[in-house]
């Protein structure tokens, strides 16, 4: 088994001090802990914010610490003091006795910002010393932003921001980053690379990992269309309907799921039957819910994680042929998700004009499907948050570009 590198992130700061860049390192150093990387952070002020992540505090690397301030002044000057050489040889004894046991450190924003420049040549003094592999995450380079006004410094240690660090391997968030760095390095923008931000579907909306672990198992963020089916297996749902549907959307170009929660009646015979024949024509395009071990628990599908599907599916699919009164319908309405239904009477006293009605009786699938394609299409909200659990979850940006770039530092 092949030893995995100890990380070292380093920051001004990190949580619980507020901003966009600490939240991003919390995120970073819970994801490389959760995948058995021994992670630690050095900040020059926050708190250890999970049981392993161990965080070392330096105070002379807090960005808005007294004598940075005042040092910040002088530069400002273009004096370049004592006070700033003794700082700088400070860090670089504390930072380089924390940096012993690390194989790569992810810088972030310091090689390319001027806020606490006796860090910054400190860093670059350990840089050019030892066989770290170091990487500076840029989110901002304030050397050409007009907000800071420090563009015609280009004399020491301005140098360490306005060019690019021998032995440093650069990574911005977006296409833009990458464009404003490779100009103001001189360099190809291809020796740059772009690895965006993320966000943490669980703890923004509060999922239940067992709720994740569904849509990751069953390869669902990749899918064009998620449709959800909260119902009992049972014939005047349609769900035979409702997989015809699904398979003419995947025969006319959209790669589409359905996802039926429960199970048929174990106590009838023709119930079970109906399920054989409803498994049997699904082929994979259909997930029975009940079959799925949950935590170790075959069809222990509850209240929470039942929420949560209504949160990450992209519309509902209610195509019954008879009903009293049709309570999906109203819990897909509270979590705004789109809805496509029969045109029952009962729906329709409960929806008026506001959800997308099917005439299932006519059994036209490829119309229906193609109705529904035109319907989902037409919402650009739904197509962003396909956009977003698509391509900016954590869990994917990990996988696809922070682990391999990793990885390609070792050889």
């Amino acid at each position: 088994m092949i030893k995995k590198p100890n990380i070292t992130i380093i920051h001004y700061s990190c949580p619980p001090i507020v901003g966009g860049v600490e939240t991003v390192i919390e995120e970073h150093a819970e994801l490389f802990s959760s995948r058995g990387y021994k992670i630690n952070l050095i900040v020059g002020k926050g708190e250890k914010f999970d049981k392993n992540v161990p965080v070392a505090i330096i105070p002379e690397m807090y960005s808005l610490e007294n004598i940075n301030n005042k040092i910040n002044g002088e530069l400002d000057k273009n004096i370049v003091s004592d006070l700033f050489n003794k700082r700088v040889e400070t860090l670089y004894k504390k930072l380089k006795k924390k940096l012993s046991k690390t194989d790569v450190c992810i810088i972030h924003n310091i090689l390319t910002m001027h806020l606490n420049m006796p860090l910054t040549a400190a860093l670059v003094k350990i840089i050019k010393d030892t066989n770290i592999k170091f990487i500076s995450w840029s989110h901002d380079a304030t050397f050409n932003d007009p907000l800071y006004n420090i563009k015609k410094r280009t004399t020491f240690p301005y140098n360490f921001i306005s060019q690019q660090i021998k032995k440093v391997t650069y990574v911005t968030v977006s296409n833009y980053r990458q464009n404003k760095l490779s100009n103001l390095f001189k360099v190809n923008k291809k020796n740059i690379k772009v690895i965006p931000n993320g966000i943490n579907l669980v703890k923004l909306l509060n999922l239940n990992k067992h709720s994740l672990k569904i849509f990751e198992d069953f390869n669902l963020f990749r899918e064009d269309l998620v449709m959800f089916a909260p119902t009992r297996i049972v014939k005047r749902k349609n769900l035979k309907d409702a997989i015809k549907i699904t398979l003419m959307l995947n025969k006319l170009g959209k790669k589409s799921k359905l996802i039926v929660t429960g199970p048929p009646n174990p106590h009838i015979l023709s119930d079970r039957e109906y399920y054989a024949e409803l498994k049997k024509l699904a082929k994979d395009k259909v997930i029975f819910l009940h079959e799925y071990k949950l935590g170790g628990k075959r069809g222990h599908i509850d209240q929470g994680i039942i929420r949560d599907l209504y949160i990450l599916c992209d519309l509902l699919l209610f195509p019954s042929s008879e009903e009293g009164f049709g309570i999906p319908l109203l819990e897909a309405g509270i979590f705004n998700l789109l809805i496509i239904c029969s045109n029952i009477e009962p729906f329709k006293e409960l929806c008026g004009k506001d959800v997308f009605y099917i005439d299932i009786m006519k059994k036209d699938y490829k119309k229906i499907a193609k109705d529904i394609i035109k319907y989902f299409d037409s919402h650009l909200t739904v197509n962003m948050f396909k956009k977003v659990v698509r391509n900016y979850r954590w869990e994917s940006i990990f996988e696809t570009e922070i682990e391999p770039l990793i990885n390609s530092l070792k050889r």
